[in-house]
């Protein structure tokens, strides 16, 4: 039998991430790979995009009318009307044609005055116009380069790749582009007790067994890396066995850039996690000041990030945002947002633990226009509360209290 896990550190989140990340230095190196541009819609670059082409690659019209030599339209004036030759003195031109020398500039069609009404365009071989304004050279022209020159920089590294940015890089002549690589997370559910209800042939509606939980939080998992822009891949759940789950991991930590291990990071008698990563590579952190999410472990199999987590959804959810979300955002080149953060007024009295950091989930509401803080059930075995909740209140270490009717700044789920 193992023993239990009743020595945790307990440090603060943030030295432990900053710990964490200390040990993986070095280790943590992001993949690129080359794709499609076509296909690139919200990877991130890992370089530079510069264009190959410039755009438009010829002087181009920008407006329907004719193509002119600007010198000869000098002397145009409403007073004095200026007569032009198709064919000598301008050729016709629509939105996008080429503009070649002689000819430097466009006049507009709705400008020009048609010499003969009666004018046939299948039976009159030319078609003469007057204006009565001068242009300059370039007028209505699109010169070459005028958008996008060659060598110019498109896209920055570490951008996220947008459809408008698509339509530009194939503008621009880019028709691949390197990208950091889909990091790959494996996701192990454990526990004996734990039933896969997808997998499982419980009926819409009927009730498992007592001492069987339904599990959910590695799909929710799956949901969290898509999100951060990572594939996870949910395995089977794997019991409560030492050796099944050791073979488990060494496995995954050399297939997967990450594993994630869902339960089994607490006190218990069969939680095996941290035994288990003690033996076959180096437990940096056990437990952090944090709740939910105390008994989290941050190590490391084989040169790859292993996280053990702790069972109940809030803890589960607070422990992937604060240790594997940094992780992620390091391997795909993506930058966390920052949470949005709104005040409002406490509804209750709150209490918390001065030893370590507490996540209260905050539903919110405007009363008598004010915004209302009200707390939800804090036990993080409580799923629903994430659901109901609109953000957290984030009590420090070393607060104990917060009364009725002061102000707070909630952090938001969404914005």
């Amino acid at each position: 039998m193992a023993e239990r896990n009743l020595n945790l550190d307990l440090i603060p989140a943030e030295e432990a991430l900053f710990k964490y990340l200390s040990a993986l230095n070095g280790k943590l190196v992001p993949k690129f790979e080359v794709i499609s541009v076509e296909e690139s819609l919200g990877r991130i670059t890992s370089a530079k995009a510069c264009a190959k082409l410039n755009s438009p690659h010829y002087n181009a019209a920008a407006m329907d009318g004719i193509a002119v030599k600007a010198l000869i339209t000098i002397n145009a004036s409403e007073a004095n009307p200026l007569e032009l030759i198709e064919g000598y003195d301008f050729i016709n031109v629509n939105t996008g044609d080429p503009v070649f020398s002689p000819y430097d500039a466009v006049i507009m069609a709705e400008d020009l005055i048609i010499v003969d009404e009666d004018f046939n365009e299948e039976e009159d071989e030319n078609k003469n116009v007057k204006i009565t304004k001068s242009v300059f050279p370039n007028q209505h022209v699109r010169l070459i380069g005028e958008s996008i020159k060659i060598g110019e920089e498109i896209l920055s590294a570490k951008h996220k790749i947008r459809p408008v940015d698509i339509g530009m890089l194939l503008t621009a002549g880019i028709t691949t582009i390197e990208v950091y690589s889909t990091p790959k997370v494996a996701i192990f559910p454990t526990g004996s007790e734990i039933i896969d209800i997808c997998a499982s042939n419980l009926q819409m509606g009927e009730v498992p067994e007592a001492g069987k939980i339904i599990e959910s939080n590695s799909r929710m998992y799956e949901a969290q890396v898509k999100q951060a822009g990572g594939e996870g891949k949910r395995f089977a759940t794997v019991p409560d066995n030492f050796d099944l789950l050791k073979d488990v991991i060494t496995k995954a930590s050399l297939e997967f850039d990450i594993v994630l291990i869902n339960a089994g990071s607490s006190a218990g008698t069969e939680d095996f996690t941290v035994q288990v990563l003690r033996e076959i590579g180096e437990v940096i952190i056990h437990g952090v000041a944090m709740k939910p999410g105390k008994p989290v472990i941050l190590a490391i199999v084989n040169g790859k990030p292993v996280i053990g987590t702790p069972g109940y959804p809030v803890s589960a959810f607070l422990s992937f945002e604060t240790f594997a979300l940094p992780i992620l955002s390091v391997l795909t080149g993506q930058a966390i947002k920052p949470k949005q953060k709104i005040e409002a007024v406490l509804s209750e009295k709150i209490t918390s633990t001065p030893k370590q950091r507490e996540y209260v989930r905050i539903r919110l509401e405007q009363i008598n226009g004010k915004l209302t803080a009200f707390p939800l059930i804090r036990h993080s075995g409580v799923a629903m509360s994430l659901v109901k909740a609109d953000g957290f209140c984030i009590i420090d270490i070393g607060c104990e209290c917060i009364e009725v009717g002061e102000t707070v700044t909630v952090e938001l789920i969404e914005s």
